[in-house]
């Protein structure tokens, strides 16, 4: 049976993500508030769906997720195969172990916060529990140089230029 997102803004954004965009998947304690820690860019759009703590996890809304949405790869810290080995697993068996980037954790992946098109904060608090998951359709995978670097298109130009004259 196929699954249906019921949550109106995640069914929006799955229907709506281009290729490259990023959806953040997080947990309860990546902060969202404009005085937390990390506070995010206020052009990010938060979706939170946590209802309790545990509730829904980021086990149970990744599956959604990649069922009815567009996703070729996924990014998560590199400490999550160590810290939250099961969370590591099912981010390799949705999306296939070469298809999961590493970033450390600070600040590089914080620093995606403010580069997705939406923040999806759960009630998970598994330790290095949170993903980004980077929407694709059948085409060569996006370097994950370019999805981390906010000038990755000038860096490009650059080298083009060197190299050509």
């Amino acid at each position: 049976m196929k699954r249906r997102l019921l949550h109106p803004e995640l069914a929006a954004v799955c229907a709506t993500l281009r290729h490259g965009e990023m959806v953040f998947v997080a947990d309860a304690g990546s902060g969202t508030h404009a005085k937390s820690l990390v506070p995010l860019a206020d052009d990010v759009q938060i979706i939170d769906v946590g209802v309790v703590t545990g509730v829904p996890s980021v086990a149970d809304l990744l599956p959604v997720l990649c069922a009815t949405g567009d996703f070729e790869a996924a990014i998560v810290t590199e400490d999550m195969a160590r810290a939250n080995p099961e969370g590591r697993a099912l981010v390799d068996d949705l999306l296939g172990a070469d298809a999961v980037h590493e970033l450390r954790y600070l600040p590089d992946f914080y620093e995606l916060r403010d580069r997705v098109k939406v923040f999806v904060q759960t009630g998970d608090y598994a330790v290095h529990g949170s993903v980004v998951l980077v929407a694709g359709y059948p085409s060569p995978a996006i370097p994950l140089e370019w999805l981390t670097s906010p000038i990755w298109l000038q860096n490009l130009a650059a080298a083009d230029a060197t190299v050509g004259g």
